[in-house]
């Protein structure tokens, strides 16, 4: 009788049964990279690190290496991976230099000590490393580590890649799918394999033959931005440079695309407040209020009704004129604090208790005691005098004219 443990071990995901056994197998943007195609022809000697979103095929691409070269196949999870782990693997690797393909999930999550560990291993041919991760290797891995590799980017799968995957799918399982019904499923995903797989799956593990459009609408998991951080943030900072840039049909694109795609309304809202002050700022106070409203009413409504407000937020700031005077005016000033001691306030600017300040006489605009001015006794409720600390007391920090 077959254990319990065999039983769920004999499960194998949609996903993971149709990577590549082969060059032709393949889909994405790097099949068509002469550079790629030339490092798998050659055997996989050399070390290389895949950089690109989740779902674009750089797990596959390592299973198919190790099948290509006949290389052991040795994969690590840099998140719980120590440097006792790869000094046996380059031990193991030094008794059969270049038998072994080490495979690093999220590679950028190694530190700079279990980076310099691989230094020697791969100059030397020790070991082929194979790195996959989200992040631009050029901030997140080691320069002296990247410099020992070549650098493939994987792009997001294109519609025609994602539709092969589907095709493939529905022949292992003999069923069909509506050509719309294919549409859905591939404009949900994202560009992201793996998410179309599983939700593809979840909908071929039903008892249906067939699959139209309905039917995959009601039963797929949208993916959201948490699968995807580069591309949630990319949208948020495009966001932002849309209604900096007064492009408002661009402004209402990428809105759209973070509430389709499942974004906290409280981080649509925030930024589109802070765009309000840190772009349009004085330039029209007003942006700044409809902002805040907006801010406010699109988290007490909730979707799908918040995106009304959210809109109305997004068209006013992309439109309106912009300034970002005021707040630079005040980074100038924050330097000078950094970079100067706390010079005293001038004594006719400082708070005294009024027994130790009479207050001016009838016939005086001017505080007997502090020499202090009251403006609103003056014509134009304005008078000349110091408000700067002495030695500060030419520094100018805004200008109308720049």
């Amino acid at each position: 009788m077959q254990s319990q443990a065999n039983i769920f071990n004999a499960y194998v995901p949609l996903a993971e049964r149709l990577r590549p056994n082969s060059f032709d197998d393949l889909v994405g943007s790097i099949k068509s990279n002469p550079a790629f195609k030339n490092w798998l022809n050659a055997g996989v000697k050399q070390s290389v690190i895949f950089w690109g979103p989740p779902g674009t095929g750089k797990t596959s691409i390592a299973h198919l290496a190790a099948a290509v070269s006949q290389k052991e196949f040795i994969k690590l999870q840099a998140f719980n991976s120590g440097v006792k782990d790869l000094r046996e693997i380059i031990e193991r690797a030094e008794r059969r230099p270049g038998s072994i393909l080490l495979f690093v999930d999220e590679v950028h999550s190694f530190n700079k000590t279990q980076q310099d560990i691989l230094l020697n291993a791969v100059e030397k041919g020790i070991l082929v490393l194979i790195g996959a991760t989200t992040e631009n290797p050029a901030v997140s891995i080691n320069k002296a580590l990247l410099s020992r590799v070549i650098k493939f980017e994987l792009k997001p799968h294109q519609y025609q890649d994602l539709i092969l995957l589907i095709d493939r799918a529905l022949e292992a399982y003999s069923k069909t799918m509506d050509v719309i019904a294919k549409d859905h499923l591939v404009k949900s995903s994202y560009g992201d394999a793996r998410s179309l797989l599983t939700n593809l799956e979840l909908i071929l593990n039903t008892d249906f033959e067939h699959f139209d459009v309905d039917f995959v609408r009601e039963n797929i998991v949208k993916k959201f931005f948490s699968g995807d951080p580069n591309t949630y943030y990319d949208c948020i900072s495009a966001l932002q440079k849309s209604l900096r840039g007064s492009d408002v049909d661009a402004s209402l694109y990428w809105l759209a695309r973070l509430i389709f795609a499942g974004a906290e309304l409280v981080t649509i809202a925030r930024r589109i407040l802070v765009t309000a002050a840190e772009d349009v700022g004085i330039a029209d106070p007003q942006a700044l209020v409809i902002a805040n409203a907006a801010y406010q009413a699109a988290l007490n409504l909730g979707l799908p009704e918040a995106r009304i407000p959210l809109a109305q937020a997004v068209v006013y700031i992309a439109n309106a004129p912009k300034s970002n005077k005021s707040y630079k005016a005040l980074d100038k000033a924050l330097q000078d604090c950094s970079n100067h001691p706390p010079y005293p306030v001038p004594e006719h600017l400082r708070n005294l208790h009024v027994h130790d300040c009479p207050a001016k006489s009838d016939n005086s605009r001017v505080n007997p005691k502090t020499g202090y001015k009251y403006p609103h006794d003056y014509p134009g409720n304005y008078v000349e005098q110091q408000y700067m600390p002495d030695e500060l007391n030419e520094r100018k920090y805004f200008s109308e004219n720049t």
